[in-house]
């Protein structure tokens, strides 16, 4: 008995060292090669996509794709504080106000409760302006595109690490979550919001990841490839994590970004009167890991209590990512190579 016993208590801690011993070495491992990073390429000359047919559209703020109205482009006057719904062949199909809305001038468009669209607008009060905080407000898609005023509900969000100047807000279809960009000349932040807004408390974004070039706008793509614009290229990331994998330099003017709907083109809205939308190519697809992602969960509980203001957009993804989710696939094997050698043990002594 005693001898059984000490027997399989060595086979255990020499199971338990070896798969702790396979387990880091298989942590540690380093890459068998390092990508190279993306050369920059000149662009096609950019083709026009349509031009907005209204007058009153003349200094875009942004650019989304509807949701409850996939036909439709989602876009803003940052002068007048107007929501144009524009087809692709640019003609008004509504514009809508937004009386309880003060300053907004970028757009994000998400899905929403129950998979209805839900449009995020943002006053990021651009012109090198810091912040603490920036204002949100969140409007349901217009189910009939008709010319209304649209009701809005306001939430307050703050940065983790004192002021910053934002630079564009993004929608990530798949996560049914928004980003928060921060611009520098040189250097940029992001930053997702909690998954669940509260009207009536402080809501605080979580950092993310810093990006070594300064960014000006930017759009998810269906497949999660994140599109942002410098000054003067447009960049492309496999994801809202990874790294670049195409950068183009272009011309074209403007700061509102979107992708076409089967990813295949990068859409920059310029200035100016009738402003064009240009299209540029986009190459290459997401990483297949993309499809399962997870969103980073927000530093400090940030929800409310007001059932009327708060939103939670449904979570996605297995709890705790794939380090989480690594670390208890590494305990179940630790425990399975352990108890072979335990019982081994047990059969020698019995023999």
């Amino acid at each position: 008995m005693g001898a059984g016993f000490v027997t399989g208590v060595t086979g255990l801690v020499a199971g338990l060292a070896v798969a702790a011993a396979g387990l880091v070495s298989g942590v540690g491992a380093a890459p068998a090669a390092a990508a190279p990073a993306p050369v920059p390429t000149s662009s096609p000359q950019p083709s026009v996509a349509f031009r907005a047919a209204d007058a009153r559209l003349s200094d875009p703020g942004a650019l989304a794709r509807g949701i409850a109205h996939p036909d439709v482009w989602w876009t803003l006057d940052a002068r007048g504080h107007r929501l144009f719904a524009v087809g692709d062949d640019g003609r008004t199909r509504a514009s809508f106000t937004v009386p309880a809305a003060r300053g907004w001038d970028t757009l994000a468009v998400v899905k929403g409760d129950g998979g209805a669209g839900t449009l995020y607008l943002a006053d990021l009060d651009a012109g090198g302006a810091r912040h603490d905080t920036l204002t949100l407000y969140r409007v349901p898609e217009p189910a009939k595109l008709a010319d209304a005023a649209l009701t809005a509900r306001k939430y307050q969000v703050s940065y983790p690490d004192g002021a910053h100047e934002a630079g564009t807000v993004l929608g990530d279809p798949a996560e049914q979550r928004l980003y928060v960009v921060t611009r520098t000349a040189t250097a940029a932040s992001v930053y997702a919001l909690p998954a669940a807004l509260g009207s009536r408390v402080g809501n605080r974004l979580t950092r993310v990841r810093r990006l070594p070039f300064g960014v000006r706008g930017g759009a998810f793509a269906p497949d999660g490839r994140v599109v942002l614009r410098g000054t003067g290229d447009v960049r492309v990331l496999a994801g809202i994590r990874d790294k670049v994998v195409q950068v183009l330099r272009t011309g074209a003017k403007g700061d509102a970004v979107a992708v076409a709907p089967d990813g295949r083109r990068v859409l920059i809205a310029e200035n100016g009167s009738r402003p064009r939308v240009l299209a540029l190519p986009l190459s290459g697809t997401a990483r297949p890991s993309s499809a399962g992602r997870t969103a980073p969960a927000p530093e400090n509980g940030t929800g409310g209590s007001d059932p009327s203001g708060d939103y939670s957009p449904p979570k996605q993804g297995l709890p705790g990512g794939l380090l989480g989710t690594g670390s208890l696939a590494g305990l179940a094997l630790l425990g399975l190579v352990g108890a072979g050698f335990y019982l081994r043990g047990r059969r020698r002594v019995r023999d």
